[in-house]
């Protein structure tokens, strides 16, 4: 039986395995092989991490894109998209609420998904549809009294009601 330390060759202590508690932690902490660099590194079996460091991670996951490892489970999730109501741009999406707002020159819309209808009227907004939305979330925490800064209107566009009805 060999009496030195597997860690750092000194005399084994009393522990029996490794001369400190310090070369005990190391003896115990498990090691991972970076994927791509091939650095070993400290990490439990149970963690799905393959990768050292955030760059390693980045090049890892290009290499698996450009591999195409992914490609067919994308393409079935496209498939899918029209058969889910509840997931896709739709106004059944599960978080899809009834929306009634007002555009500067008066004329009222009802929509049941805003986010959709911002979409496909992007040409009556003065900006991007996520500005358009930002705004109009803003009016609503407003009116719901959750902003120190009210906003009652963005850009002319006003908010009369909203919710489940």
């Amino acid at each position: 039986m060999d009496n030195t330390c597997s860690i750092c060759g000194k005399p084994k202590g009393r522990n029996k395995i490794t001369c400190s508690m310090t070369c005990y932690a190391k003896w115990k902490t498990q090691h991972k092989t970076c994927v791509v660099c091939g650095v070993i590194f400290c990490d439990p079996q149970s963690n799905p991490t393959k990768t050292c460091s955030p760059a390693c991670s980045k090049k890892h996951r290009q290499d698996l894109y450009e591999a195409g490892v992914n490609t067919a489970a994308l393409v079935k999730a496209h498939e899918m998209l029209p058969l889910r109501p509840l997931t896709g741009r739709f106004d059944t999406h599960v978080n899809a609420r009834d929306w009634v707002i007002q555009s500067p020159d008066g004329q009222i819309y009802e929509c049941r998904n805003l986010k959709l209808w911002l979409r496909e009227h992007a040409e009556l907004l003065d900006g991007t549809v996520k500005q358009a939305w930002d705004g109009i979330s803003k009016i609503k925490y407003t009116m719901q009294g959750k902003r120190k800064n009210p906003s009652h209107q963005w850009k002319g566009w006003k908010l009369i009601s909203w919710g489940k009805d």
